[in-house]
């Protein structure tokens, strides 16, 4: 009788063993269901080729539309940049002054540009000037626009030693990837003359806005985040 018992219970032992390995395989499976993980892949964005940085640039009645101008014409179109570090004083402020400027961009691995200027009438009562710039990677135009915000912060005065005209900077914003300020003429024959600055990076290209007339308002930013609007990111 013993041994039939001990029999019996040699065999439960064993089916509760059995048994109790099958719910571990299971339970492990399920466990390793359970921890795998999706992984995506994020491709960096393709850069803009040079061909297409014409295509960025507004069309005179759309400068028109954001400045409240009626008669703005395309004065200029430029492949390469202006020097005009000759004609300020400190020449550290012509990022703040110009747009597109050859020393200001000295150095950051500048592959390519085009540059249109507009104006209304002989006597400026509206003038703006739009940039694309090409660089090679977006980090470089990163880069660039990183370096671009230090500078302007650095900029509270400045003259045109051409013309004698004194301006003074004003506060700089850097927000939602837009960097802009608005520089006030002090010695101007009407009260009012400023000019609004504009820079925003989209890829590896940086849109760079000048914007000048009685009351500039927001119209170099407006500008800059239309052209941005249309550089592939």
């Amino acid at each position: 009788m013993r041994r039939l018992i001990a029999a019996a219970a040699t065999l439960t032992v064993v089916g509760v063993c059995i048994f109790a390995a099958g719910c571990q395989s299971q339970s492990n499976q399920g466990t390793k269901a359970s921890t795998t993980t999706a992984t995506t892949t994020t491709k960096a964005p393709r850069p803009v080729a040079e061909g297409s940085l014409k295509d960025f640039l507004l069309a005179p009645e759309q400068i028109n539309a954001v400045m409240g101008a009626s008669e703005m014409k395309l004065t200029r179109s430029r492949t390469a940049m202006s020097d005009d570090s000759d004609t300020m004083a400190p020449r550290e402020c012509l990022a703040i002054d110009s747009a597109a400027q050859t020393q200001v961009y000295a150095g950051s691995g500048v592959i390519a540009m085009r540059d249109q200027t507009l104006q209304e009438g002989d006597n400026f009562a509206h003038y703006a000037e739009q940039a694309v710039v090409l660089f090679p990677t977006a980090k470089q135009a990163g880069a660039f626009f990183t370096n671009s915000a230090q500078q302007w912060g650095a900029c509270k005065q400045y003259t045109h030693t051409q013309s004698h005209s004194e301006w003074t900077a004003g506060a700089i914003s850097n927000a939602n990837g837009v960097l802009s300020t608005i520089s006030t003429q002090q010695n101007a024959m009407s009260s009012g003359w400023a000019c609004g600055r504009s820079l925003v990076q989209r890829n590896n290209v940086i849109v760079d806005v000048n914007t000048c007339s009685a009351d500039p308002k927001n119209s170099a930013v407006d500008i800059a985040n239309q052209i941005a609007g249309k550089v592939p990111a």
